[in-house]
């Protein structure tokens, strides 16, 4: 019990010692700030879209010229990341956010907005993130050193599991009681807090692979790929996560709110078991944050099988307290893994090719969510709803085994802090950031 008790002492000690860093504690307050703002786009954009268009088809025009930018830019800025200082980076992109935004917010209010207005400055949009999210991933590395990585990953999760568990109902909030603009104005404000936090970040300098300054785009990729597809517990996870985009994800969206207006009691039934499913976010981020864990990897394994809780539930239209409480401990497990594995990455790949394998990690996690979202519903008219959400959850239930199997991912030793070390600020070690002494890892990206 005492040891138990020291542990617990050790990992607050931990936490407050981090938010201490000056140039952690700017970084975190800046994500926190651009999450809720990203948390709140969803139900503002649409409301805007409809508001000036009243066509759901001009809807998916206008998600869509958020999103393919991203998808197509990615690898190029993956490997702008890993050429720029990163800070610099993501300062360009927080400031052509809050400009496209605000801009957006500012035309909706004063009546000026139109169709094409929105899918232009939502291309602008989608473009700053290909080039935002490589960096983000490679820049806490630089911030805090290799063994304070778990509890700085989980600290920034648990921060944006709280922020989509809130955001989406203040932005419904402020929709309902100002407007859709005033929502996206909003949101604008919150990119200008992250720029100016990241403006006042003072990190050393910028750190690139060797042999790689004056190398064409092109080779950039190639030698990306050799550094993502050399760890096999890289891959392997991001394959799995291509699956779960695939086959997982798209049957819990699309049917989780049909299957709920149809036999549940319609949209207040579905806003209980989302918010159940925030919670459990929420719940899994407390868990990475304060478990130490050896094998940093297969410490999520289990939970993350039992996502399939919700999926069973609701397929066999359990009563709606049920569903909830499993999609609560669902996302427990997923939340997690997502920490872990985001945390397994930075502490493995080279600081100078960290935004590379990051993008090749994030577009191979989620590639493939297009294609389930288009195919699921189909599939369902097929087959039944309830045969799509139990392939899924069956899915889920074998993924411990299944990943367990993959050797390279269930060794993968974790570094943590020495309490002896100092409070772990900035990276600063001038070696490649490799801890395994297998070379193989990886993230699905947040689903």
């Amino acid at each position: 019990m005492n040891i138990r008790n020291k542990q617990r002492s050790a990992g607050r000690e931990g936490i407050w010692a981090l938010l201490r860093q000056r140039e952690f504690r700017l970084l975190y307050i800046g994500q926190t700030f651009s999450v809720v703002g990203d948390a709140i786009v969803p139900i503002a954009l649409a409301f805007a879209v409809l508001e000036v268009t009243n066509s759901p088809s001009a809807l998916g025009l206008v998600l869509a010229a958020r999103i393919l930018p991203t998808v197509v830019l990615l690898l190029l800025g993956g490997v702008i990341a890993d050429r720029m200082a990163r800070r610099l980076l993501m300062l360009v992109c927080d400031a052509t956010r809050f400009l496209s935004q605000t801009l957006q917010g500012v035309l909706l209010v004063t009546g000026h907005a139109s169709l094409t207005s929105m899918i232009v400055l939502q291309l602008v949009a989608g473009t700053a993130a290909a080039f935002f999210q490589p960096a983000a991933s490679g820049l806490l590395p630089e911030v805090v050193k290799p063994g304070a990585l778990q509890r700085a990953n989980g600290l920034v999760g648990l921060s944006e599991n709280i922020a989509w568990s809130i955001g989406p109902a203040f932005g419904g909030v402020l929709v309902a009681l100002v407007d859709p603009g005033s929502a996206l104005i909003f949101d604008g404000v919150t990119y200008a807090v992250s720029a100016v936090a990241l403006y006042m970040l003072r990190l050393g300098p910028k750190k690139t692979a060797d042999g790689e300054e004056n190398s064409s785009v092109l080779n950039d990729l190639k030698l990306g790929w050799q550094e993502f597809s050399s760890r096999t517990w890289l891959w392997t996870m991001v394959a799995w996560a291509a699956s779960f985009h695939l086959l997982v994800l798209p049957a819990w969206q699309i049917f989780g709110p049909t299957e709920a207006r149809a036999h549940l009691g319609g949209a207040p039934a579905w806003a209980v078991i989302t918010t159940c499913s925030g919670i459990g976010s929420v719940l899994g981020g407390v868990i990475a944050l304060r478990m130490r864990p050896r094998y940093i990897m297969r410490a999520s394994f289990l939970p993350l099988g039992l996502y399939g809780l919700q999926l069973l539930m609701l397929a066999l239209l359990a009563p709606v307290p049920v569903i909830a409480a499993a999609a609560l401990v669902s996302n427990i497990g997923l939340s997690m893994f997502n920490v872990f594995s985001l945390t397994a990455m930075q502490q493995n790949v080279p600081l100078g090719s960290m935004g590379r394998v990051s993008s090749y990690e994030w577009l191979g996690s989620i590639g493939l969510l297009p294609v389930g979202q288009a195919l699921a519903g189909p599939a369902g008219g097929l087959t039944s709803p309830a045969t799509m959400l139990t392939i899924g959850a069956v899915w889920m239930f074998l993924t411990p085994a299944l990943l367990f199997v993959v050797r390279s991912a269930r060794m993968l030793e974790a570094v943590h802090e020495d309490p002896a070390a100092g409070d772990g600020e900035g990276h600063g070690s001038g070696d490649d950031g490799r801890i395994a002494p297998e070379p193989d890892g990886s993230e699905p990206a947040t689903a």
